[in-house]
């Protein structure tokens, strides 16, 4: 998940915020953050010696960047919490962005990972469980054909190379508000003069010109678009995540399964994080028609793994293009597709991945996440509605939008500009000090599959709190 620094500055152009809440929740960010800083004096110490090892003092930039505070150093985790090196716990709603939402250490992935672990974790080589997930993975999305990777953003770069052979075109056409992971197509924006903006630095300039990028839930936008004649791929989520929460509309869903294929590209549906709010995720629930389906991140119970799924006919495209070592490419062979990796489909997570699927992500247990998310929401709103605040709590299954506006957005513009960054990290650093790790700025809170009717009540009280602060 990339960061979006302009919520604040939209925001602040939004009539609907008051300059009071902004300012006083500025002054709960200062009293937090200085309270963090006393309760996590082991991880300030070990982060500091880390610096001499790793930029930042960690492993992986987004560490210190999805933050607004310092991170603590985890230690352990188990279900729905975690424990950080001062000895703090957790109650976990961010669900490490939704790669965890399994929970920590589930016990049936955990017996999975040692048994195959024992056995090999990997052999460039299929393992029967590769067919298993496959038969899981079709029986919940509906997709017959399926292909896998080590991330979201692996599956979708694999994606969009089947999409460019199938329709022999290159223009890739995303949404404003998207994220389908650090690809550097994908990673940029319309601005207001017209122009493509970066939405982070380092890609590569020219990768702009295959791109194009248009409002969500825009159904004459997107036949004008397609019109063109040059789109290879539609790469959409089912529902934008990344900028708050926007639901697609019908007549945008009805636009999707009709003009895309009458216009020769191909749509994919990215369900990287939709498939953990509800079952089956959005493209079940909206009904979408997908020629290719990607998604990543949990499936595996946070071992790394990427997905992605196919018609017969896309499949047929990806058959017929298989590449070859080029040390066995005879004089009239030809080159195929540019997907695949050494670890991609290893054992280890393809085990984890059949017992998460099979085992935790179960059409129950998605009808459980969905109450507790339901329940979640009417508790927030009531809490919002008691200190007068007219904001919206909206949610998708466990998928909770904290939104500062009365009504829904529609596209990414809107859903950016119902949130307050300074009010989100307000939140944030208060619940972490009591025990509710809720952190990234426009994402969740999120229903683990690991939660319990216990903690959401416990957010939701303490949430209560914080509006009280806010507010006084």
């Amino acid at each position: 998940m990339k960061k979006n620094d302009n919520i604040e500055t939209s925001c602040l152009r939004n009539p609907d915020v008051d300059p009071a809440l902004i300012k006083r929740s500025r002054e709960i960010i200062d009293r937090e953050l200085e309270t963090f800083r006393k309760r996590t004096p082991r991880s300030a110490q070990w982060l500091a010696e880390a610096e001499h090892a790793m930029p930042g003092g960690v492993p992986m930039a987004w560490m210190r960047s999805l933050y607004r505070h310092a991170p603590v150093v985890a230690v352990r985790g188990s279900g729905s919490q975690f424990v950080d090196l001062d000895g703090n716990s957790y109650l976990d709603f961010n669900a490490c962005d939704l790669s965890m939402p399994a929970g920590f250490a589930p016990e049936p992935i955990v017996r999975a990972i040692q048994n195959q672990a024992l056995l090999g974790n990997s052999f460039l080589l299929p393992t029967t469980d590769s067919l298993e997930v496959c038969k899981l993975l079709s029986a919940r999305f509906g997709l017959p054909q399926w292909q896998f990777t080590l991330s979201a953003s692996g599956a979708n770069a694999d994606a969009l190379r089947i999409a460019r052979v199938a329709t022999g075109r290159s223009t890739i056409l995303t949404f404003d508000g998207k994220y389908h992971g650090h690809l550097d197509q994908t990673l940029w924006e319309r601005n207001e003069q017209g122009g493509m903006d970066a939405e982070l630095t380092g890609l590569d300039p020219t990768s702009a010109q295959g791109t194009d990028v248009i409002p969500y839930n825009d159904p004459a936008a997107l036949r004008e678009r397609l019109a063109r004649g040059d789109v290879a791929a539609v790469l959409i989520e089912s529902a934008l995540t990344n900028c708050g929460l926007v639901l697609p509309t019908p007549e945008f869903v009805e636009s999707l399964n009709t003009d895309v294929r009458s216009a020769g590209a191909v749509l994919i549906v990215d369900e990287t994080h939709v498939q953990f709010a509800v079952h089956g995720g959005g493209t079940t629930v909206f009904n979408i028609e997908p020629d290719i389906l990607t998604g990543g991140k949990g499936i595996a119970g946070g071992v790394p793994i990427g997905v992605y799924g196919m018609t017969d006919r896309i499949a047929t495209v990806l058959n017929e293009n298989r590449d070859h070592d080029p040390g066995l490419l005879d004089i009239n062979d030809a080159h195929g597709i540019a997907v695949g990796g050494t670890l991609y489909a290893n054992a280890l997570s393809l085990a984890a991945a059949r017992v998460g699927l099979s085992e935790i992500f179960t059409p129950e247990a998605g009808k459980r996440v969905d109450f507790l998310g339901q329940k979640m929401q009417i508790g927030l709103q009531q809490q919002v509605d008691r200190v007068g605040l007219p904001w919206t709590i909206d949610r998708l299954g466990g998928r909770i939008q904290w939104r500062i506006t009365p009504e829904k957005p529609r596209n990414g513009a809107e859903s950016i500009a119902s949130l307050v960054l300074s009010i989100a990290d307000a939140r944030k650093v208060f619940l972490i000090n009591r025990g509710i790790w809720d952190s990234i700025a426009q994402a969740g809170p999120s229903v683990s599959y690991a939660m319990d009717e216990a903690g959401v009540d416990t957010y939701i009280a303490l949430a209560g709190d914080f509006l009280d602060d806010l507010t006084r």
